[in-house]
């Protein structure tokens, strides 16, 4: 097997740390028969990942060539398969908020419109579902609420239907939509299926250190709502 050295050099607070670092690395070496090297690489890179393999995954694709668009559809995606139309649960939020910070960095516009039919699909059903919200709740304000949602809702469809024109689809728009409804929308399949499409069609997503760092920290906090 093929070895490689870094040329970081690890600097410790104290020399009270790494005494105990190196008696620790020194122990299990000893009692496992591995080199000190392959137990400081295992530990280092373990504590970079996350314990959950769905989420190791994700973080392992996005630091080995995907895309932020990539890890976010796929995120999206694993949500909406839950059962009898519903998400699986975990909170999300924070990654549409990561998509719309985001969107300031995507410069050239440039869209795959393949997911185009599913995501009408997704957006046609949530609309209604918001119909269904709306008749349910008719006190003024949740009507006045599901009202505008739907308003919304419809300028989307028609824009992407191509009613006015050749106009560039409005990414941000769209995400801020889910946010301004989240607490509606959810706990839908319908939901996730449209912001994994969404997602998965616009390109020229970032690819720096903040960019996957912040990706990063959004995937890490999912552990505790993931199954086991």
């Amino acid at each position: 097997m093929s070895l490689y050295s870094s040329k970081k050099q690890l600097l410790f607070s104290c020399v009270e740390n790494l005494n105990l670092i190196n008696s620790f690395i020194h122990d299990e070496s000893v009692c496992t028969r591995k080199k000190s090297s392959e137990i400081l690489e295992k530990r280092l890179f373990d504590s970079f990942l996350s314990k959950n393999d769905q989420i190791r995954f994700w973080i392992l694709n996005l630091y080995q060539g995907g895309s932020s668009g990539d890890i976010l559809s796929s995120v999206f995606e694993y949500n909406s398969s839950g059962i009898k139309w519903k998400s699986q649960g975990p909170p999300l939020l924070p990654f549409i908020e990561y998509a719309i910070n985001e969107q300031k960095f995507i410069g050239k516009y440039e869209v795959d419109k393949e997911p185009m039919e599913h995501l009408l699909y997704s957006l046609n059903s949530i609309r209604e579902l918001l119909k269904k919200l709306k008749s349910d709740n008719l006190d003024i304000e949740s009507s006045l609420k599901f009202s505008g949602a739907l308003e919304t809702l419809n300028y989307f469809i028609d824009q992407l239907n191509g009613k006015y024109g050749d106009e560039k689809i409005p990414f941000g728009l769209i995400y801020h939509f889910f946010k301004d409804y989240w607490d509606d929308l959810k706990d839908s399949t319908h939901t996730f299926r449209a912001l994994s499409d969404l997602a998965a069609m616009q390109k020229r997503w970032r690819d720096t250190q903040e960019s996957r760092y912040f990706l990063k920290c959004c995937l890490n906090q999912l552990e505790e709502y993931m199954p086991k």
